[in-house]
């Protein structure tokens, strides 16, 4: 499988090495409230994410993914941002700024937000719904940006 976007991993890694110099861990006991999150970076602990659920990732590449993870919980942490659909919302809009500071505001950044914007509020709004995650995020995040890019069109000859 190829990553969805190249330059995304790219950014996602550079982003990740930015924050995390000396690296982060990867576990299958990652914090998993908000509430841990926060007590455990607090305390001055090395970031840990969660190991799982890498395999059908749009990044086709679990370190990335993992990568991916650790800049999103940071967010969360540095941001104060809840695991909530307000919160998600908050930490996909911090992770936008990031990427505008860093890369500018063209084409490819456009596309690497919108991205993201499926994959955290996208997501999160399925799970508000089903219960769960998308079982191969790949699928949905492509299937995401189909209808939201549908919605774009139809509404701009509306």
């Amino acid at each position: 499988m190829q990553p969805l976007d190249t330059g995304l991993n790219v950014a996602i890694m550079h982003i990740a090495t930015k924050l995390f110099p000396t690296g982060f861990d990867v576990s299958p006991n990652a914090p998993n409230t908000f509430e841990e999150l926060k007590a455990h970076l607090d305390t001055g602990k090395r970031m840990v994410v969660f190991s799982g659920g890498s395999d059908a990732s749009i990044y086709a590449d679990p370190e990335v993914n993992w990568c991916f993870r650790a800049w999103h919980d940071w967010c969360h942490w540095r941001g104060n941002h809840p695991l909530s659909l307000a919160g998600e919302c908050a930490t996909c809009a911090m992770q936008a700024q990031h990427l505008l500071t860093l890369y500018g505001n063209g084409p490819s950044v456009r596309r690497w937000i919108a991205i993201l914007h499926a994959e955290i509020i996208g997501q999160a709004d399925f799970y508000r719904d089903h219960g769960h995650f998308p079982d191969n995020q790949y699928e949905f995040v492509t299937r995401y940006l189909s209808v939201q890019s549908r919605r774009v069109q139809t509404h701009l000859y509306l």
